[in-house]
């Protein structure tokens, strides 16, 4: 996995509200009140917080000059969901990530077809991966014993 991305973190409460506007192009705000008091027992002051945090965090863009204001992603959720991934593999040790993803594999359902695109991925991946991988951890953080006390 690449660097993290330097995006601002998004709490799950916010991811919600990400998820809402993520399925339509542009909302207002009355709309992610609706969509959200569906799943939520929110207030919708809650909501309008989240809404707001989303909006400093430049996570959303407002549209429009009158209101009802439009709310709009400025983030994919692909980039969102690289940036928390990037954010979880860079605190494990680069020889301890294989048995992670060996466990999100065995506990995501996936089609035939996520396999045969995985079984593809990997096997071209293996053709330039190195025999062993090397620890990133700075002394003292990881078992791995790649340092020499």
């Amino acid at each position: 996995m690449q660097e993290s991305l330097s995006v601002p973190s998004i709490t799950d409460a916010e991811w919600e509200i990400m998820r809402i506007v993520w399925a339509h192009h542009s909302l207002t705000s009355r709309q992610i009140i609706d969509t959200a008091s569906q799943f939520s027992d929110w207030k919708e002051a809650t909501i309008k917080t989240l809404i707001n945090r989303l909006l400093q965090k430049e996570h959303l863009a407002l549209e429009g000059e009158h209101k009802p204001y439009q709310y709009q992603a400025n983030i994919s959720e692909k980039e969102a969901v690289h940036a928390e991934i990037s954010k979880l593999l860079s605190r494990i040790c680069n020889k301890d990530k294989a048995p992670f993803i060996h466990q999100i594999i065995n506990d995501v359902i996936l089609s035939q077809a996520d396999c045969q695109q995985l079984i593809k991925q990997l096997q071209d991946k293996g053709k330039q991966a190195p025999s062993q991988v090397k620890c990133n951890c700075p002394v003292g953080q990881c078992q791995c014993h790649s340092w020499s006390h």
